[in-house]
């Protein structure tokens, strides 16, 4: 029961984060401007939709699939995160 939980908490964050990238892809994100960055303004919206996809099936897995298969739902949202985290910090 405590996994489940744990799991809800942490696709909950994938959603605010989510929210987050797609609401600042119109307007300043840090000290970046999407607006005139078009191709971070697009890795910005595809992150999000990503996020979006992994939350939905974390929420399934969650409440059908076993413990072992939450981990999906970790690492998938994990290597997204990561991998934006990365292409943010290579903007020159």
């Amino acid at each position: 029961m405590i996994i489940k939980v744990l799991m809800i908490f942490f696709i909950v964050f994938l959603l605010a984060l989510a929210y987050i990238l797609w609401s600042h892809s119109n307007g300043k994100f840090l000290i970046y401007s999407p607006d005139e960055n078009l191709t971070l303004k697009n890795v910005m919206r595809f992150t999000a939709v990503l996020l979006i996809l992994v939350s939905i099936m974390g929420i399934v897995i969650a409440f059908i699939g076993s413990r072992e298969a939450n981990f999906i739902t970790l690492l998938l949202g994990s290597l997204i995160a990561a991998s934006f985290s990365i292409y943010l910090a290579n903007i020159r």
